[in-house]
Order: C-alpha cells, then sequence, then structure tokens
C-alpha cells in the first residue's frame, strides 16, 4: 500500500514539472506581446495627429483677359431652296452646277403649253364679256335693260378678267428665275422630268458675305453689343478671320440658358463655306484684380462649388461663385480674400477640421491666366 501511494506521489510530481515548463513560455510570449503593442501605441498616435502635406495656392490679385471661347456655324447670307410653284415637265435648264448665277437669271423653264392655250381662250371669253358689257351700257343708258341685269352682266366681265389674270400668273410661274446674285448648288432635275412644288431643284447661295452664328452664356449676354469684332478659325485651317457682331436675339434660350448671337464675315476670296463648323473668341475686355486657382483646386457638390483653404493649420472648406475659366485656371469670385491658401492636391483626403501643412506654394497663376476664359461655369 506504501508503495502505491509513493509511486502515485512520484507521477503527480512528474506531470507538474511538465506542465510548468510548458506554461512558462507561453507566459513569456503573452508579456512579449503586450510589451509590444504598448511600445507601437505612442508611435501609432504621433503619426496620426502630424499635419498632412498638401500642395497649395496663395491668392493673388491679378488682372485676366476675359475672352470667351465657343464654337459657331457658318451660313450664307442668303440661301434659298429653288422650288417650282406649279407642277409641269422641265423645258430647260437654265444654270451650270456649282456656278455663280446673276439675279433674274432664268434657273428652270417648266412647259407651259396648257397654260398658254387656257389662256387664249379666257382672253376670248373675256373679250366677249367686254362687249355684251359695253352693249348693255347703252341700253342702261336708254332704260332699254335694267340695273340690275346690267350689274350681272359687269359681274360676268368681273369674273373673265380675273380668269385671265390668274392664267398669266401661272404662266409666269413656270419661269424660275435666280430672287439673287449667289452660287448655287448640285441640281436634282433633268430636262423633261416632271416637277411638283414638293420637288427640291437646288440651293442657291449668297456667299460674298457669311453669316455666323454662336451663343453665349446668359450671363454675358449683356456685355455682347453690335459692332463686337469676334474672331473665328476652321477645323483643319489655321488662318483666324474676323467678323463683326450686327444682331443679337433678344431672350434667352430656356433650355439652354444661352444668347444666340450672329456676326458678319467677308468671303471675297470664297475660303468660307455655308455649315462650316468654327471655333468663335470673343474679347470682353479684361477683369483686374482676379483672384484664380488651378482648376483642380475647386470640388463640386450637390449646392454648388467648394475650396478647402488653410485656416490655423488646419483645412476648412469654403463656398465659392466661379467666374472666368482657362484652360488650366478658374476664377473665383466670392467666398475668399487676397492671400489666402487654397489646397490644391488630395482633396478626396483632406476632411474639414484636419491638420494639414503646405507642402509647396505657388505664388501666382498669371501665365495660366493669360490664356483665353471659358464661359463661367457651376
Amino acid at each position: 500500500m506504501r508503495n502505491t501511494d509513493r509511486t502515485l506521489r512520484s507521477r503527480l510530481a512528474a506531470l507538474h514539472g511538465h506542465a510548468a515548463r510548458f506554461a512558462l513560455p507561453f507566459l513569456a510570449l503573452v508579456a512579449l506581446a503586450a510589451c509590444g503593442a504598448k511600445g507601437k501605441q505612442p508611435g501609432a498616435h504621433m503619426r496620426g495627429d502630424a499635419p498632412m502635406a498638401v500642395q497649395v495656392h496663395v491668392l493673388t490679385p491679378e488682372t485676366l483677359a476675359n475672352k470667351l471661347l465657343g464654337s459657331g456655324t457658318l451660313l450664307a447670307n442668303e440661301s434659298v431652296d429653288i422650288r417650282s410653284e406649279v407642277s409641269g415637265r422641265v423645258a430647260r435648264i437654265g444654270f451650270e452646277e456649282g456656278a455663280p448665277v446673276q439675279a433674274g437669271q432664268v434657273l428652270v423653264q417648266i412647259n407651259d403649253d396648257d397654260l398658254k392655250a387656257q389662256l387664249r381662250k379666257a382672253q376670248a371669253e373675256l373679250q366677249l364679256a367686254t362687249l355684251t358689257e359695253e352693249r348693255q351700257e347703252q341700253l342702261l343708258a336708254v332704260k332699254g335693260i335694267s340695273q340690275e341685269a346690267f350689274d350681272a352682266t359687269r359681274a360676268q366681265r368681273t369674273g373673265k378678267q380675273a380668269d385671265v389674270d390668274n392664267l398669266q400668273a401661272l404662266i409666269a410661274k413656270t419661269t424660275i428665275r435666280a430672287p439673287f446674285s449667289g452660287v448655287i448648288g448640285l441640281r436634282t432635275i433633268s430636262e423633261g422630268g416632271y416637277v411638283a412644288p414638293s420637288t427640291s431643284i437646288a440651293t442657291l447661295n449668297q456667299v460674298k458675305t457669311m453669316k455666323l452664328d454662336f451663343d453665349v452664356p446668359e450671363q454675358f449676354g449683356r456685355q455682347v453689343r453690335g459692332g463686337t469684332p469676334v474672331q473665328f478659325t476652321l477645323v483643319g485651317d489655321t488662318v483666324r478671320y474676323a467678323a463683326t457682331i450686327y444682331a443679337v436675339e433678344p431672350g434667352v434660350n430656356p433650355e439652354t440658358r444661352t444668347v444666340r448671337v450672329r456676326a458678319r464675315a467677308h468671303n471675297a476670296d470664297g475660303a468660307l463655306a455655308p455649315g462650316a463648323f468654327a471655333r468663335v473668341s470673343l474679347d470682353l475686355g479684361s477683369v483686374p484684380g482676379a483672384l484664380s486657382i488651378p482648376s483642380e483646386g475647386v470640388v463640386p457638390d450637390i449646392h454648388g462649388q467648394v475650396v478647402m483653404v488653410i485656416k490655423d493649420g488646419k483645412a476648412k472648406q469654403v463656398r465659392v461663385e466661379l467666374g472666368l475659366r482657362t484652360e488650366k485656371t478658374v476664377q473665383l469670385i466670392s467666398g475668399v480674400q487676397p492671400g489666402d491658401t487654397v489646397i490644391t492636391s488630395g482633396l478626396l483626403a483632406v476632411r474639414e477640421g484636419m491638420p494639414v501643412r503646405a507642402a509647396k506654394a505657388r505664388a501666382s497663376v498669371a501665365a495660366d491666366s493669360a490664356s483665353t476664359a471659358k464661359p463661367r461655369g457651376n
């Protein structure tokens, strides 16, 4: 029995030794992990509080060139789609496609044989009605007929005269003449073909002088006046052409919030063609004391436009109103003051009240501001 007790105690002692050997390394690892966590916390906290480095722009007053860029369309000074007012077969074509024509020149002659035959008949009936009226007028003078009978005869003669006039007008319409001098386009008919009022024969354009139509934003409509010079270029052409505004649409397009403007350009050499696309540049003077920043510094939201400025070492959101735009800059016309430092980078990561510092300051964007300005945007 004693031997059994001694054996049991020795086994328990052995098990206690094994447990102690395994427990000590485990406790050591726990302690090391705790010390490591405590050692990392101060460093991580310091990095979270460190100001974020951002690119900035210091607002400096400067003079902006107020030039409006847009697109327009060239139109012929006068343009008409040549059509026949009467139906009939084409007897003769009096123009060459793409050639100049003079005002009054016969362009197309429609066969009028049937109308002339009807006119001769109507003229004979008119002659008879006129003789009848003259005889009855003599009878009326001697009370040979009543006034009512004479009035009926006169009305009949008047109706015959109207028939003659109508046929003469129809015959005149069979000769289609150029309403003004210009260049006629490609024809869609041939001699011997049948034309109707719905048939388009050709297009006649007066191109010695051209019209230029373009739109300006509503806020600039009041600054555009007749006599204002305009410059424009064409696609694939480096030549700068000149035009002069002569008319402005009095109303604003409610769908686009723009005003239609029309200018006139000389085209003596025929370099300008109707329908051509034009890039328009309109000089509206200059804006002194303007505040501009790089375009990437503006953040749009549902209420308008905002920028982030540095105040007391922290980011502050400021709502602004925009003015002129260039290819790289935008004018701020409210919400900021000269000397303010505007953040221009990392705007997606910057939040209101976040500590920030200027990584690199820019003194001015005068070189960018000398570029041509685009319409004001919201």
